[in-house]
């Protein structure tokens, strides 16, 4: 396991523990209540069935269901970029047993521009991170830009065009604040998907490509990264590219794309106690070596599964919908 891997997972949340007594009778609390977890686990994925979240919930559910003694259900959830999924799990008893597995940072970008209806910013309590990776902008092989300086000066002569997995999703609003910070004006256009808009960049039908640094590693070998929006490249090794932080630094942010599983904030306000066995169970499957061995196996590369502090969730988030608000589509 690499050190960036050890240390993301080994960060252990506090359980809560003690001995607290039941009305002077000498019982421990959690006698009194209700045996948690008392059912089977369901898990809604705003993936697909072989995606990246299912890659990873069954990864950790062995681990999962042997800590908690219950089995753990997912149920494919997938689609507009995932208010369904949230919608599932905010309408189920606020219990503690049902989960859903997004990407942070689309939810909010959901919650912002498409306003969905009984829901907001603050309605979930997440449990934390399963893995993660910066946007970053790529060119096809055979491009004529061969670096972010090419790209920005051809760009004060010609209209620039750039694939994106979908409209008003994270890599388009990505886009938008590159253009913002850049003082560029690339069109993005939607291609229904990562590998689709990639391919597209690849072919030339496209100048470049606004995706996710880790989800473009199967078309590493038709593409060339022009830059990356993290404040160090995590991947040096892999991929010869420049941070912005490295070429712009005074127009730098940092732009990641963090998935994980999360519960509604009513589990957290009704049940603080079943919440942080929820975090503590979370991390422990996270942080096994076999959860982690089969998400290798599965093509998931160890610089990628990070697991966040839920404060550095909640700083984050934070940071992410000021950014998101001086962005208008």
């Amino acid at each position: 396991m690499s050190e960036l891997t050890r240390r993301s997972f080994l960060k252990s949340g506090a359980a809560a523990g003690g001995a607290a007594m039941v009305g002077g009778l000498g019982l421990p609390a959690a006698l009194a209540q209700e045996k948690f977890p008392s059912q089977p686990f369901t898990q809604y994925s705003a993936g697909s069935a072989g995606g990246g979240f299912d890659l990873v919930a069954r990864s950790l559910a062995p681990e999962w269901e042997r800590i908690t003694g219950q089995p753990y259900k997912i149920i494919f959830t997938p689609g507009a970029g995932g208010v369904l999924t949230a919608t599932k799990l905010l309408s189920a008893p606020p219990d503690g047993h049902t989960l859903a597995f997004i990407a942070y940072s689309s939810m909010n970008v959901s919650i912002h521009y498409t306003k969905p209806q009984g829901f907001g910013f603050g309605s979930f309590a997440h449990l934390g991170t399963s893995y993660m990776g910066p946007l970053a902008l790529f060119t096809g092989k055979n491009s004529p830009y061969q670096t972010i300086d090419d790209l920005v000066k051809a760009g004060k002569t010609k209209k620039l065009t750039a694939g994106i997995s979908g409209a008003r999703e994270w890599y388009h609003i990505g886009g938008l604040i590159f253009n913002k910070r850049a003082g560029l004006n690339i069109d993005y256009i939607p291609y229904g998907g990562g590998g689709p808009s990639r391919k597209a960049a690849a072919s030339g039908e496209t100048d470049t490509v606004m995706t996710g640094l880790f989800d473009a590693a199967q078309d590493y070998g038709i593409l060339r990264c022009l830059m990356i929006f993290a404040k160090k490249n995590p991947i040096p090794d892999v991929i010869k590219a420049p941070t912005m932080f490295d070429v712009w630094p005074d127009k730098a942010i940092e732009m990641m794309h963090p998935a994980g599983i999360t519960t509604s904030a009513e589990v957290k306000k009704q049940h603080p106690d079943r919440y942080a066995y929820l975090v503590d169970t979370f991390r422990k499957s996270m942080a096994a070596p076999a959860t982690v061995e089969r998400l290798v196996k599965a093509g998931f590369q160890k610089e990628s599964l990070i697991n966040w502090s839920l404060q550095e969730i909640a700083e984050w988030e934070k940071e992410f919908i000021a950014e998101l608000k001086t962005i208008t589509l």
